[in-house]
C-alpha cells in the first residue's frame, strides 16, 4: 500500500474501494428545503450505544462513528450559511462507517489466521513520513477524524496487516488462475481504438494578417495581395521565421510563427484542411479563417497509430488480473461478512437494501 493521509484515515485503500464512502467524509453540498437548524449532537442522536456487532459480539460502539462524524458537522454548521443537510444523508454515512469498521475487523481477523498479524513500529514508522511531508495539515485531519495519534497507529497497523493479506491472495490467484493469452488479446481487439490509438499529431508555424471585426472587401484584399507577396519572397529563399517575426499579427510571432505540435481536431478546419494538403516544409497559399489570412508551412508530423499488442500486451495481463483478484476478493469478503453474522444497529440505507435483499444485517 502506498498510503497518503487521506487513504490511511479511510482504513485502507481497500475498504474504500469495496464500500465507497467517499473517504468517509460527507458530501455536505447536498440541498433540500430548508429545515430547523439542529446542533451535531441533535444530529448524531439516532446513533445507539451498541452500533454493531460481529456474532453477537460488540465490534463498534457509538462513540466511534460520533468521533468520526461529530467534528465534521460541526465545522459544517459553523459556515456562516450552511446549506441544509439532509437527516438521511447523516444516516447514510454512519451506515456506511459502521459496515467499513465491521469489514475492518472481519479481515484483520481473517489476516490473523493466516499469519499477517499488525505491526505498530512498521505503522508509526509510516505516519512519521507523513507528518514530515503533511506539517500542520496533518493534526487538522487527525482531528477531522476524531482520531488520537495512538488510535491512527492501531487502526493503520491493522490496515497494512490486511493490505499484506490482500496481496498474499491476489498471488495466489495469480498462479491457481492466471488471465489468459485469449482474454489478453480480446481485450486488445475490444479496445484498440478507444484506450491504444494515437491520433494524428501535426506540426506547423504561420503568418497571420488579422481582420478587424467587421472586414470589407477592400481590407481582406489588402491582407491577401500582402501574404502574396510575402509567399514570393519565401519562393525566392527568405527565412519564413524572419518574415513572420517582421509581419504576423498572432502571438507565434516570437517564435518565428511557430505554433509547435498539436492534435488532429485542435485547429479551425479550414486551417487543419490546408495542413493536411502540405508536406513537410511546404508552404500553402493564403487561407481565410475566422482569424483572417493564414500562410501555413507544414512541419514534421506523425500521423495517427495504435500501439502494437506485443507493446501493451504486458500492461492488460496486469490489468486484467488485478480486476480479477479485486472481485474474486471482494466477492471473498461478502462471504466472510455473511459468515460472521453481523448486525448493524443503524438504519438501512435504500440502496444497501436493496443491494441485500434477503440478508438481515
Amino acid at each position: 500500500m502506498t498510503p497518503s493521509i487521506l487513504r490511511i484515515l479511510s482504513l485502507s485503500a481497500l475498504l474504500a474501494a469495496l464500500y465507497p464512502l467517499g473517504a468517509q467524509t460527507l458530501d455536505l453540498t447536498e440541498t433540500i428545503a430548508a429545515t430547523p437548524k439542529k446542533t451535531a449532537d441533535e444530529m448524531l442522536a439516532f446513533i445507539p450505544e451498541e452500533v454493531a456487532s460481529i456474532h453477537g459480539k460488540t465490534v463498534v460502539r457509538r462513540s466511534d462513528i460520533v468521533k468520526i462524524l461529530k467534528p465534521q458537522l460541526e465545522q459544517f454548521l459553523q459556515s456562516p450559511t450552511p446549506m441544509p443537510l439532509p437527516q438521511e444523508r447523516i444516516e447514510e454515512a454512519a451506515y456506511s462507517i459502521g459496515k467499513n469498521l465491521v469489514a475492518y475487523e472481519v479481515l484483520l481477523g481473517e489476516a490473523g489466521k493466516n499469519g499477517f498479524q499488525p505491526d505498530l513500529a512498521a505503522a508509526q514508522k509510516l505516519l512519521e513520513e507523513q507528518k514530515s511531508q503533511s506539517g500542520d495539515s496533518f493534526e487538522q485531519m487527525l482531528a477531522m477524524q476524531g482520531m488520537t495519534y495512538e488510535e491512527l497507529s492501531q487502526r493503520v497497523a491493522g490496515g497494512q496487516a490486511i493490505e499484506k493479506y490482500y496481496r498474499k491472495m491476489q498471488e495466489d490467484l495469480r498462479q491457481s488462475q492466471p488471465v489468459s493469452a485469449e482474454e489478453v488479446r480480446k481485450f486488445y481487439d475490444e479496445n484498440k481504438e478507444r484506450h491504444f490509438s494515437q491520433p494524428a499529431i501535426f506540426n506547423a508555424a504561420h503568418i497571420l494578417i488579422k481582420y478587424s471585426d467587421n472586414p470589407n472587401d477592400a481590407e481582406k484584399q489588402a491582407a491577401r495581395t500582402k501574404l502574396e507577396d510575402l509567399r514570393k519572397q519565401l519562393s525566392a529563399g527568405a527565412d519564413f521565421a524572419a518574415l513572420a517575426q517582421a509581419n504576423s499579427d498572432c502571438p507565434s510571432k516570437e517564435q518565428g510563427g511557430s505554433l509547435g505540435d498539436f492534435s488532429e481536431g485542435q485547429m479551425v478546419p479550414e486551417f487543419e484542411q490546408a495542413l493536411k494538403k502540405l508536406k513537410a516544409g511546404e508552404i500553402s497559399d493564403p487561407v481565410e479563417t475566422q482569424f483572417g489570412l493564414h500562410l501555413i508551412k507544414a512541419g514534421e508530423g506523425k500521423p495517427a497509430s495504435v500501439q502494437d499488442f506485443a507493446a501493451v500486451q504486458d500492461e492488460i495481463q496486469e490489468q486484467l488480473q488485478e480486476q480479477q483478484s479485486g472481485k474474486s476478493f471482494e466477492k471473498h469478503l461478502d462471504k466472510l461478512l455473511e459468515a460472521a453474522e453481523y448486525k448493524i444497529n443503524l438504519p438501512q440505507p435504500s440502496r444497501e437494501a436493496a443491494g441485500h435483499e434477503g440478508h438481515n444485517h
